[in-house]
């Protein structure tokens, strides 16, 4: 029993070789601390889920049967400047990522660029392809970009239509690349 179990977690279980990346503090952890289901102790570890407190930041981290963890790693990067309403949108972007809900994450990806183009002052109801031509017309972002920006729209239009889920990597460098893009937009401009 540690002395940080007093004041956040109790009744504990001692646990060894099991390292994660920290869903809050983005921390590569190896905890000592768990909550274990019967069937991880019964396997010793080899099946069942699992709680993990996580030694910096006391957080939890529930790890399912399969070692898939919620919330997953923390993608969501502090950029400045931003708008409430992108700020927002892009928190239930990560969010979304972080609970594996690709699907979610994708199209909330697809309406973060609408807003984009709305606060930029493009015209309200528009097609998402006329809201893409007006950041690269207007040059908010580079012409370069437009591929990118097709990517979420394509990527977009799946998730709300089509029946196939939208993939964990594919999301992934969506963000990324979001990231780059509110960087650009926002927080340069804003430290001018």
């Amino acid at each position: 029993m540690n002395d940080m179990e007093y004041g956040y977690w109790t009744d504990t279980r001692y646990i060894e070789n099991v390292k994660y990346e920290c869903g809050y503090c983005n921390a590569l952890t190896a905890p000592q601390d768990a909550y274990l289901s019967k069937e991880y102790i019964l396997t010793q570890g080899g099946l069942g889920a699992v709680i993990l407190i996580c030694p910096g930041c006391q957080s939890p981290t529930y790890m399912d049967r399969h070692k898939i963890q919620y919330p997953a790693k923390n993608i969501m990067k502090d950029i400045k400047h931003l708008p409430a309403d992108v700020q927002g949108l892009y928190k239930e972007v990560c969010d979304s990522f972080s609970v594996h809900a690709y699907t979610g994450a994708s199209i909330l990806a697809r309406k973060m660029i609408m807003n984009i183009a709305m606060e930029k002052q493009a015209e309200k109801n528009k097609k998402f392809v006329e809201y893409v031509e007006f950041l690269v017309e207007e040059a908010v972002v580079p012409k370069s970009t437009k591929k990118w920006l097709d990517l979420i729209r394509k990527n977009g239009n799946e998730a709300a239509h089509e029946t196939q889920k939208s993939s964990g990597e594919e999301t992934e460098k969506i963000i990324n690349f979001l990231e780059i893009l509110l960087r650009s937009v926002y927080e340069f401009e804003g430290e001018i």
